[in-house]
Formats: structure tokens, C-alpha cells, sequence
């Protein structure tokens, strides 16, 4: 059956090693502020303007700073409810001045699937390659589930080390026959499985000023 493109952003399916798939985050934060979108599945970075807060990529491909890891949430206080709110994005601009807490999968061997654009046909002669994604839509996410619709950049599978992700299978190996993102035909949007590459956890550097 032929792929039908219907993104759903990095989605955590287990960690290279084999251990359990727990998924775990650590707490960074995001000025309530922010104009910015951020929905569950989105990669995100480090601010080098405001240390310990998080900001959206510039780039999918060659950011000039490494990826922090992906979005999974965040709580902030909302005066429209009068009350903390834990929801599964970011809506931007909260009013409030406290500063937000958001939940980060910042481990670069968790693996994630992810869904890649119909650029270029996409199957296991692209695992070990590196890999951008497309940043453009990291402001199109669902507002009712809170999901993210950012794809793999398929044209840009490269064997450069700066790019942030590193494709480690196809959806083949994890998924059932038939299911979307598995047929390797021409209509593309294969969904592939990647790890974290040029991560702050895998020794990436913080050199691009962001906000």
C-alpha cells in the first residue's frame, strides 16, 4: 500500500541500547513570552540568550548549534483559567511572567520515528546517514492534540556530521506489513527510525545566538 503523508513529528519508540522505552526528560524552562510554537515531538535548542530556557531551530539542517532534543510538553500558569495548566504544547505568549516549565527528551540514543517528505525515496541504503529536518513546520502542529507535524528533510541525507539526526532503520523493522511509511515506492513519505547526532548531549557546541 502507498505511503500517504501524515506526519506526527519524532515520536519516541525505544533507545538504542534495548532498554526499556521510558522516554525520560529533563525540566528546561520558556519565557511565557515566547511567540513562538512548540508541540509535542518538535526538536528543539538552547537559548544562548537566556541560559536554561529553550527556543525553536532556526534550520532543520545546519542550525550552527546542536539541537537540545525533542519537546514532550510543559506546564505554565494561564490567567484566562486562573490556574497551572500541563498541556501538550506550547500555545506562545501565556501572559504570564512567570517562566514556563518545559519537558525535554534530551538523550541522543532515544530513537524516535519519524515521518520524511516526499523529496526523495527513502529506504536501507540511508540508514547510517545523517539527516535534517524540516523546521519550517514546526509552527503547523495539531492545537487540539498538541501533536507536531515536522517530517525528516529526505533530499538532505548527508554524510556530514553537524547535521541532528543519524538514521539507525526503516520503519520496516518496528512497525506491521502494510502500515503507512513502510512501502519504499516513489510516492516517498517513508517513516524512518533515528537517533539523536549532533546533540548538546553528544558533546555539540552552543555557538549561534538565539532568543
Amino acid at each position: 500500500m502507498a505511503n500517504t503523508n501524515a506526519p506526527f513529528g519524532f515520536r519516541p519508540i525505544g533507545q538504542q541500547e534495548g532498554s526499556a522505552p521510558t522516554a525520560g526528560f529533563e525540566t528546561y524552562y520558556l519565557n511565557s513570552s515566547d511567540t513562538n510554537l512548540y508541540f509535542t515531538g518538535d526538536p528543539v535548542m538552547l537559548s544562548t540568550a537566556i541560559p536554561g530556557f529553550i527556543t525553536v531551530p532556526a534550520s532543520g539542517s545546519t542550525t550552527g548549534q546542536a539541537l537540545l532534543g525533542i519537546f514532550v510538553g510543559c506546564k505554565y500558569y494561564t490567567a484566562t483559567v486562573g490556574r497551572t495548566v500541563w498541556n501538550s504544547y506550547f500555545p506562545a505568549s501565556v501572559g504570564s511572567s512567570s517562566p514556563c516549565e518545559a519537558y525535554v527528551i534530551t538523550n541522543p540514543q532515544q530513537l524516535f520515528a519519524v515521518q520524511a517528505t516526499s523529496n526523495a525515496i527513502m529506504g536501507t541504503s540511508n540508514i547510517n546517514q545523517n539527516i535534517g529536518f524540516n523546521a519550517a513546520t514546526s509552527s503547523l502542529g495539531n492545537q487540539t492534540t498538541g501533536q507536531s507535524v515536522v517530517t525528516l528533510a529526505a533530499s538532505t541525507q548527508t554524510a556530514n556530521s553537524s547535521f541532528p539526526f543519524r538514521i539507525v532503520a526503516t520503519s520496516t523493522t518496528y512497525a506491521p506489513p502494510g502500515a503507512n511509511g513502510t512501502s519504499t515506492g516513489a510516492e516517498g513519505y517513508q517513516v524512518m527510525i533515528v537517533r539523536g547526532n549532533n546533540w548538546v548531549r553528544n558533546g555539540g557546541a552552543l555557538t549561534a545566538t538565539s532568543t
